[in-house]
């Protein structure tokens, strides 16, 4: 591992498509930057909900990292309106979001979220999750 990514790139051949959904501009470069560590991966992001939205219908990403406070809809109606649309209907979504409060990740998960990783997180279960996500062959 080289000082400029000290994290694990043991997995690099994952491939697939993750639509990393945050109005962070600082969030966004750190995702892209971690993921940049599976090269088959193909990084795309969206700063708001809608865009999100029509992201994931044009793109049909792989997965969908999601923060849940958002500037347009909250990251709960995304999720709800993924789950909606047949299209997106299948898209794994992992959470990632700086709630802490128990009953949201409940109720997200009771969505159909896989997981929900609270910020800061660290970034080797970041990418074991994206991992487990992408390696388990879902195309």
């Amino acid at each position: 591992m080289s000082a400029d990514q000290p994290w694990n790139t043991e997995n690099a051949t994952v491939a697939g498509t993750v639509l990393y959904i945050d109005d962070s501009v600082i969030n966004t470069i750190l995702v892209e930057r971690i993921l940049s560590s599976r090269p088959a991966v193909v990084f795309d992001s969206a700063p708001d909900g809608r865009t999100g939205l029509d992201s994931a219908a044009r793109l049909h990403p792989d997965l969908v990292l999601l923060d849940l406070t958002l500037p347009d809809i909250s990251g709960e109606q995304v999720l709800t309106r993924l789950r909606a649309e047949p299209a997106t209907r299948a898209i794994p979504v992992i959470v990632v979001s700086g709630e802490t409060d128990d009953a949201v990740h409940r109720r997200v998960l009771a969505q159909g979220a896989l997981c929900c990783l609270t910020k800061p997180y660290d970034i080797e279960d970041l990418l074991r999750l994206v991992d487990h996500s992408l390696g388990a062959g879902r195309r």
